[in-house]
């Protein structure tokens, strides 16, 4: 079957967010398998290794990522001379970055088990890391459906090890070990769908290394921020409060975490187009926005809405009676950072496609000043709910600053009227969790989902135009 450029975006759209709701689903079991194993504080020890060693992940990405995306994107680009020498950058940039982690941690006042958790961790983190910089060959193709179904699989080897260590009473350290059984299952995969398109190999041609470096270091300092600000609060909290506190927070964080597949997922999908035509093709560029804005809009809101009336439920189902109390509120606070975590993942990118990195960079910078400032005021405090405050202020001012960069650059906003359907057809969703309340989890997740779909459809928050042209098959 024949598809259109439009129906190729549905398509890995659809069956992405089918995959990734399959392996959100998945996570949280992880999730709440480690949490009643571990307890509050060792499951705050789980969080302290994760986020530890994320940042070092992070150092090591160099940009190259989006540099990838956009370089591949345009004409008359060698995709695999490209690739290759980016994967092979990422490999020993990422074995640099992370074989540190574990000297750095000796630094901090982390007992030996959460040391040597980074130390382990840290080997799962290079796997991914490798892998990540062949995503811009999938998302260039329109076959992501391949990179969901190595993501899937990986986080089945790690419920199954997660699973097995609980069975056996191995205690932290093997949990920590799951990271890394199923990076390892899905990094060969992802090669193995990658080498259909490119053969994947070691590539040394260090001038394009020296092009590479040099296009994606605004975006890696702008990581490194965004990582500062994004990440720092659960390493002030595990500092200045106990590993009960991070493990209370880090949970509802864990949860908001897994929401934000979506907006990555579809603006990753848009970004190709985006960049061949931003300086050649206004008006298909335009289109394009909007119409991405338009979906993460219909898409956020009413998580934002209905996780109010669930958290609690949320929570005791992932959590248990493990002391997570204070997780339901903490998650309605860190929904509200959601929000511009969405349209910031939109608008970054546009930043990106217009050649405007160092911009994004400096946004970047004065959002972690911001964090870090209001961070030492706040958690000392208020603790974790300090912390979820301090996020959505920071969120907030980094895409309010992005929104005056993206004015100023191009000349143009894409609209946001569409945001009052979407806020009407939460509500009539929100007058029947409310009313059902006392039904489960799952019931009022399907049930408030199916409301607000048709009452976005029939309001006209989706067209019919828009539906049918999806459905359209090409000539």
């Amino acid at each position: 079957m024949k598809f259109n450029l439009t129906q190729k975006i549905a398509y890995n759209a659809i069956f992405s967010a089918g995959a990734r709701v399959i392996e959100v689903a998945l996570a949280l079991v992880i999730i709440g398998l480690t949490t009643r194993y571990l307890g509050t504080s060792g499951f705050g020890d789980y969080i302290i290794v994760v986020t530890f060693i994320y940042i070092f992940s992070v150092l090591a990405d160099l940009g190259l990522y989006s540099i990838v995306v956009r370089e591949i994107s345009r004409e008359g680009a060698d995709e695999e001379k490209i690739v290759n020498n980016a994967f092979t950058l990422r490999t020993f940039a990422g074995l640099f970055f992370l074989s540190s982690a574990f000297f750095v941690s000796l630094l901090f006042p982390y007992s030996w088990d959460i040391k040597m958790g980074i130390a382990v961790a840290a080997m799962g983190f290079w796997m991914l890391s490798n892998t990540q910089v062949l995503m811009g060959l999938f998302q260039k193709h329109l076959v992501m459906d391949r990179v969901s179904v190595a993501e899937i699989c990986g986080r089945i080897v790690q419920l199954v090890f997660v699973w097995t260590v609980i069975s056996l009473d191995l205690g932290f350290l093997y949990v920590i070990a799951s990271i890394l059984a199923g990076s390892i299952f899905s990094f060969f995969l992802v090669l193995f769908f990658a080498s259909k398109y490119v053969k994947i190999r070691l590539k040394f041609d260090f001038n394009l290394w020296k092009k590479l470096l040099k296009q994606g270091f605004p975006l890696a300092i702008s990581a490194i921020l965004v990582l500062i600000y994004f990440k720092l609060d659960t390493i002030f909290l595990s500092v200045m409060k106990t590993s009960e506190a991070v493990g209370v927070y880090g949970l509802s964080y864990k949860i908001m975490e897994n929401l934000i597949f979506f907006p990555a997922m579809l603006v990753g999908l848009t970004m190709p187009i985006m960049s061949r035509s931003i300086f050649t093709d206004k008006a298909r560029f335009q289109s394009i926005v909007q119409r991405t804005l338009n979906l993460l809009i219909i898409a956020v809101v009413p998580m934002i809405v209905g996780v109010f009336f669930v958290s609690d439920k949320i929570i005791q189902l992932i959590g248990g009676d493990k002391g997570f109390i204070d997780s339901p509120a903490v998650l309605n606070i860190l929904m509200i950072a959601l929000g511009f975590i969405f349209f910031g993942a939109l608008f970054s990118n546009i930043i990106i496609a217009a050649n405007k990195q160092k911009r994004l960079a400096q946004i970047y910078f004065v959002g972690m000043v911001f964090n870090i400032v209001t961070n030492f005021i706040f958690i000392p405090q208020y603790s974790y709910f300090g912390a979820a405050a301090t996020t959505v202020a920071t969120e907030l001012l980094v895409t309010f600053l992005m929104v005056i960069v993206i004015y100023k650059s191009l000349k143009y906003l894409p609209s946001f009227a569409i945001i009052f359907k979407a806020v009407l057809a939460s509500i009539v969703m929100a007058f029947i969790l409310y009313y059902f309340r006392n039904l489960s989890i799952f019931i009022l997740v399907f049930l408030g989902g199916i409301v607000y779909l048709l009452t976005v459809y029939f309001i006209g928050g989706v067209s019919k135009e828009e539906v049918e042209k999806l459905m359209k098959r090409a000539d």
